[in-house]
């Protein structure tokens, strides 16, 4: 009787015994599992914030590349800028060829511009319409000693075809307006080369970056003092524009 109950004792003791050598086996297993998994999404997180790191870089080359491609774009058309002035020539010569005695002596007016006088005469068959005081290129040449760029404020003089006319412009100011200031060169979108205002409220278009337009200073009209555009004041830039006609109206400067 007592073998038995011993043997029964020892049969419970092993049962305890493997029961609480399984559940510590499992709660060992659900550790190692867990340490596992934190492992895991630790990596997880290293690798997305290397990514993350990787896209800002990416970014900031993709910005550098950006403003390097747009100096580039300047300072190609820069060093364009002879050619741009052979295509002037070459423009003038081709409207003069096509122009016929009739067009000159036609009933459209046309526009006359003394350089040397800083003078606009409004004509209609060699009868003056109107005379204006106007300011031209200043003339001289600026030179920016960082890049070694230069400009050269001139009005070109020959033949010119108002392209269009722009109401209330906006003058993106290009970057000798900031070396004349002795500022900074802006990016090419910066929200400061943006100035309202200046041009008076209308410039016509005469291409390759000229215009006649009005202006802030009325009092320098009759010098010249401009970048290379044609100033008038507001009455007569008034009266010009009403006059003027786009792909019409024939402008010579001498």
């Amino acid at each position: 009787m007592k073998k038995s109950i011993s043997n029964l004792l020892k049969n419970i003791f092993w049962l305890v015994f493997i029961m609480v050598f399984i559940h510590t086996a499992i709660n060992v297993y659900n550790f190692i599992d867990a340490k596992n998994e934190s492992e895991i999404i630790k990596n997880e997180m290293l690798n997305i914030s290397a990514e993350i790191k990787q896209l800002e870089s990416d970014k900031n080359s993709i910005s550098r590349q950006s403003f390097i491609l747009k100096n580039s774009q300047i300072l190609l058309i820069e060093k364009n800028k002879d050619l741009i002035e052979k295509n002037i020539k070459l423009v003038n010569a081709n409207l003069l060829i096509s122009s016929s005695i009739n067009d000159i002596i036609s009933n459209e007016p046309y526009v006359l511009v003394d350089t040397r006088q800083n003078k606009l005469y409004l004509k209609q068959k060699g009868k003056i319409l109107r005379e204006c005081k106007c300011s031209v290129g200043k003339g001289g040449l600026l030179v920016d000693k960082k890049t070694g760029r230069k400009w050269e404020f001139v009005t070109p003089r020959g033949v010119f075809l108002i392209k269009s006319r722009i109401e209330n412009p906006i003058w993106f100011k290009p970057d000798w307006a900031f070396i004349e200031e002795n500022k900074e060169i802006p990016l090419p979108d910066a929200l400061e080369r943006k100035v309202e205002g200046e041009l008076g409220k209308y410039a016509l278009d005469l291409g390759f970056g000229y215009k006649i337009h009005g202006t802030q200073k009325e009092e320098l009209l009759g010098r010249a003092v401009s970048h290379g555009c044609i100033r008038l004041g507001a009455e007569d830039l008034e009266y010009i524009n009403k006059s003027a006609k786009v792909n019409r109206t024939l402008i010579y400067v001498y």
